[in-house]
């Protein structure tokens, strides 16, 4: 077996073998989705009242004008729930067993989270292993992934996964199809257009991209025409078009979303601020989105931080395209810390997930680059692997961390001594659990090491990678001793008691 499908085969399990799913729950962000699904294939009709008439559909909702309930989402995300869906009806149908909620939970988070994970994987590899080299870019891939919260984000239906993928495919295509010597680059151009937009019909605040993307498209097209330009802006149009239909036809307004007609007067408040809760950051909302244990940039993917330096300190060598998905990845940071989160289950700066991508092309240049710095290199190992164990923990026990305390303290850790196991999809149904939380994460640590070491040939790589493993060990025991939260244990023993499956 070719070595690529080994690594690539490895991240596919790590990143979708356990699955994290409570009834009792109710994950507000999941729920309307895929009831709104349900409804789709049903009822052909995008309002969730039907439906939501059975299950209860949560806080993430809103009212139409006309009273019909409808997710206060894009309706995005909700496209690989209804291809879940039509497939679980057409196993009913062979079965005699109606889908249940778990199932579809489960088919939904496959299309819309693990697979658009890996496509990502998929596509970043082939467009810069060429470039940037096998070992740097798998390298990138393996730390990006799994030592950040994509990996979270991976195993539910959050959206945020398939709008990264819709990010980093069409920047990419755009500014492909801009270079000096591109093939096909009216159709390459169109597609990225397309594609690119197609995030706004699926998280609202990706449509910041089009700043960094459009600066560097309108220079690039002085230099190699505009057509390429056109064939751009022209592949925006359908998705755009489509969710302004969508809001009408909901809403009653091509400008009016779901976070304008919020059932919960705190959401309409905050997203009735500024532009839907966007506004100048604050000082308590940056210390939040970079340094707290629960939402902070620094401890859940301080490998971004390291990137972001290295590529910025010499930033005038990089490839054009490496410092335009490192733009995108700035101009986001900078959105995340002027929106407010006030509450919300979330692992790490979520809002920012679906810019995690873009830091492949710099990462790959950069973990080249620390790997001659002995120094850099044991720091950049201890950071990586740290992070792939903190990520892997919320990935596979519990994406949905409470804004306060010291989740790693308070609650990852403890369901890891009181032996908690995820389902898993490897026997999914059996109830056999042994070993469905080792194995991610075993991986989770494995690959991130694997390829670290592939980047280092020296004599002394060996005591520089302990030292580094050393280094996590330490920083994991600090991440411990952060002040826990006053109600630690009455929420510990919350999730214990709505925990799946029981033991």
């Amino acid at each position: 077996m070719p070595r690529t499908w080994v690594w690539a085969l490895l991240l596919a399990v790590a990143l979708g073998a356990s699955f994290p799913w409570f009834a009792r729950l109710m994950n507000a962000n999941e729920r309307p989705r895929l009831l709104q699904a349900m409804a789709l294939v049903d009822h052909s009709t995008w309002s969730i009242d039907e439906p939501a008439a059975r299950i209860d559909p949560g806080i993430d909702v809103a009212r139409a004008p006309g009273g019909a309930l409808y997710p206060n989402k894009p309706p995005g995300a909700t496209v690989p729930a209804v291809l879940a869906y039509v497939g679980l009806r057409a196993w009913a149908g062979v079965t005699g067993e109606p889908p249940s909620l778990r199932a579809l939970t489960w088919g939904a988070r496959l299309l819309g989270a693990w697979l658009p994970t890996l496509l990502l994987a998929a596509y970043a590899w082939r467009r810069f292993a060429g470039e940037l080299g096998p070992a740097p870019t798998r390298a990138a891939i393996v730390v990006v992934l799994l030592a950040t919260p994509l990996a979270a984000y991976a195993h539910v239906l959050f959206g945020h996964s398939l709008a990264a993928l819709c990010i980093f495919v069409g920047v990419t295509e755009v500014a492909d199809a801009l270079a000096d010597d591109a093939t096909h680059a009216l159709r390459r151009a169109f597609v990225g257009g397309l594609v690119a937009a197609s995030a706004v019909a699926v998280e609202y605040g990706t449509v910041f991209v089009a700043l960094p993307l459009g600066v560097y498209a309108l220079a690039r097209a002085r230099r190699v025409g505009w057509r390429p330009l056109v064939a751009a802006l022209l592949g925006c149009a359908p998705p755009l078009l489509a969710l302004a239909l969508y809001h009408d036809a909901a809403f009653g307004s091509p400008w009016s979303t779901g976070y304008h007609h919020s059932v919960r007067d705190e959401f309409a408040a905050i997203h009735a601020r500024g532009l839907l809760g966007l506004e100048w950051p604050q000082l308590a909302d940056v210390v939040e989105d970079l340094a707290s244990p629960w939402g902070g940039l620094l401890v859940w993917a301080p490998i971004a931080v390291v990137v972001v330096l290295v590529g910025l300190a010499r930033a005038r060598e990089r490839p054009p395209i490496a410092l335009l998905h490192l733009a995108v990845f700035l101009v986001m940071l900078a959105i995340t810390l002027g929106l407010r989160q006030e509450g919300g289950w979330r692992v790490g700066p979520r809002y920012l997930v679906a810019a995690l991508p873009s830091l492949v092309p710099i990462a790959a240049i950069a973990l080249r680059e620390l790997a001659v710095r002995p120094l850099a290199w044991v720091c950049t190992w201890a950071v990586v692997l740290f992070s792939a164990a903190t990520n892997a923990l919320a990935a596979n026990l519990f994406p949905h961390l409470l804004p306060v305390g010291n989740p790693l303290a308070d609650l990852l850790v403890p369901l890891v001594v009181g032996g908690r196991e995820p389902y898993s999809i490897l026997d999914f149904g059996s109830g056999a659990l042994a070993g469905t939380l080792a194995v991610p994460l075993i991986l989770a640590l494995a690959l991130p090491a694997w390829v670290l070491a592939r980047l280092d040939a020296s004599p002394r790589a060996r005591t520089l990678a302990l030292a580094g493993a050393l280094g996590a060990v330490l920083l994991f025991a600090a991440a411990m001793a952060l002040p826990a939260s006053e109600s630690a244990e009455q929420d510990l023993a919350a999730v214990e008691r709505i925990w799946e499956p029981k033991r």
